[in-house]
């Protein structure tokens, strides 16, 4: 018997997944046995073992491919939890399991609700009652400011995998985010606006909030902005970079004079 095992998403364990870009040179010294990916179900980035990609070229049979798979999954695994730690200080395990991490979230904690929250929805067993618990703890987490946890909800409320597809919330709270200069929010948003989702088309818009997530050092966000710049014309984009300098009141409402395309 013959087994060809992919990457997929440990978030939504999808299996459209595409290869990402190193965030730093540190992190790709860190993770050298290992590559970055996308989901492209849910966004969500994680880190693979190189070993996971061989269903691209190396057959395993028997025993062997077993085992090389529960290998993948729990060093997928293992990496996510590494890379989230790297990003909030304390991995989503941790979180559920230090009571102190639960006091702070109790007491008002921004970052202490999005880790238990974050925590609870990657719950392995798929328990519905951990999922709602968890997404009201990253309600309240945003709520006091949180954009890490903003752009989880944002997500999730698109793609409909953990909490109920709601394209409306998903607009706001990725808004929120990208308002408040999160680099993440704002790629988020230019693929909002350039997919038409919870807010009108509009390929202007979504240049410029690509354009600003690229000055801030978000990489996926080059890639977003070149594609999309070959869909405008010498005048939109003349103005889409002159609406990347503006500061607006609110930081995300369409111009108006670019309509979206298509």
């Amino acid at each position: 018997m013959f087994f060809r095992p992919k990457v997929s998403c440990p978030r939504c364990q999808g299996s459209r997944c595409r290869e990402s870009r190193w965030l730093s040179l540190q992190e790709k010294r860190n993770h050298q046995d290992s590559s970055p990916y996308r989901c492209l179900d849910c966004s969500y980035r994680f880190l693979s073992l190189k070993g996971a990609e061989f269903g691209r070229g190396v057959v395993v049979s028997g025993p062997a491919a077993l085992f090389a798979v529960g290998l993948s999954v729990a060093a997928t695994f293992w990496l996510t939890s590494t890379e989230n730690q790297s990003a909030s200080g304390s991995s989503a395990t941790v979180a559920t399991l230090d009571p102190e991490v639960k006091k702070a979230a109790e007491a008002g904690d921004a970052g202490a609700q999005f880790r238990l929250g974050e925590a609870l929805l990657q719950d392995s067993s798929r328990n519905p009652e951990n999922s709602a618990s968890g997404a009201r703890w990253l309600e309240l987490a945003a709520e006091n400011g949180n954009t890490e946890a903003m752009i989880v909800l944002g997500r999730l409320s698109r793609t409909g995998v953990g909490i109920l597809q709601n394209f409306g919330q998903s607009a706001k709270w990725i808004q929120t985010a990208a308002a408040r200069g999160n680099p993440e929010g704002m790629l988020e948003l230019g693929r909002l606006y350039r997919d038409g989702v919870g807010i009108e088309k509009d390929y202007v818009r979504a240049y410029v909030w690509f354009n600003r997530a690229s000055a801030a050092h978000n990489l996926d966000a080059v890639r977003e902005r070149e594609a999309i710049a070959r869909t405008l014309t010498p005048d939109e984009l003349k103005e889409a970079q002159h609406q990347s300098m503006a500061r607006d009141a609110d930081g995300d409402k369409p111009a108006g004079r670019s309509p979206g395309k298509g």
